[in-house]
């Protein structure tokens, strides 16, 4: 078996693990779980599960010096805050609709980026940007039954800015170390910010068994699916990744439809695919980049 074939397999099964992982939120939230103790415990059992393929894989346990404390307020302060607004979000709309708009950040970041200098103006970036913008109105306008609310809306395109900035930034304060012991140590960091707040509030003391089961679960899915996701990077590259790792919206959709019974509109699915296929024209804006700046050296 060729590593494109394996990177696509692992890429496929990183999707489902994830898209799983959103409509286990959703079930939480039914459960009327409290976001601090939900993101908390979540990250937890994710960290300790790329920690467990860190030691089985024999590679260091601890990131780099100089980026372990980037590593753990990284997660604390920037990917905790993207995971408390998702898990929000939840509460003010349907898994359709928050993930479509979540998924909107892989367009923030590439307006972001073209914003600071890091990547060239080009018609095809400006193409993904309008058709994003287009999908997420869809989403959120489209039906006579309200499948989000304003507040959802921002919680959720909150969340995508976070996440963002988490990519612009991650690769910078922590170039070292290897991916999966970041993903340990940024999961820890979540972990630590959200628990802390979660004990004194006391949101961990009304779980039910349904509801620790379920944490568990999606927390083992979370690390499961972040060891899958690096294996795919280094198998297939950043651009074709970000592609595959978007069809995990249609695993929630679908899933979300089927299992929560939640409503799924014509005017969503179309808003939808505007979203995907920006993404896909913003990947292959990178990668044409890219090629086109190692052609130039």
């Amino acid at each position: 078996m060729s590593a494109h074939t394996r990177g696509l397999i692992v890429g496929f099964i990183t999707v489902l693990l994830f898209g799983l992982t959103v409509i286990l939120q959703a079930v939480l939230v039914e459960e009327g779980i409290k976001p601090f103790a939900a993101v908390g415990v979540r990250y937890l059992v994710a960290g300790i599960v790329c920690l467990a393929i860190v030691v089985i894989t024999r590679q260091s346990v601890l990131p780099r010096k100089g980026e372990r404390i980037p590593a753990v307020l990284l997660g604390a302060f920037v990917y905790g805050l993207q995971a408390v607004l998702f898990y929000n979000a939840l509460n003010f709309g349907t898994v359709a609709s928050v993930s479509l708009l979540f998924y909107t950040y892989p367009v923030i970041v590439l307006l972001a980026s073209l914003v600071l200098g890091i990547r060239r103006w080009s018609w095809i970036s400006a193409g993904s940007a309008g058709l994003c913008v287009v999908g997420a109105a869809l989403v959120v306008a489209t039906g006579r039954e309200v499948t989000i609310e304003p507040i959802g809306i921002a919680l959720a395109l909150g969340s995508a800015c976070f996440v963002a900035g988490f990519l612009l930034v991650n690769k910078r304060l922590i170039p070292e170390t290897p991916a999966i012991v970041a993903a340990a140590w940024v999961s820890l960091g979540v972990a630590a910010s959200t628990l802390l707040i979660a004990l004194p509030l006391g949101e961990l003391e009304s779980f039910s068994g349904r509801a620790w089961l379920t944490l568990v679960i999606s927390g083992a899915l979370t690390g499961l699916g972040t060891a899958g996701m690096y294996v795919m990077l280094a198998a297939l590259g950043p651009a074709p990744s970000s592609v595959l790792l978007s069809l995990q919206t249609v695993v929630a959709i679908i899933g979300s439809a089927l299992i929560l019974g939640q409503p799924v509109l014509a005017g969503q699915i179309i808003g939808g695919a505007a979203i995907l296929c920006a993404i896909a024209l913003g990947a292959f804006s990178t990668r044409r980049e890219s090629r086109a700046v190692s052609d130039e050296t």
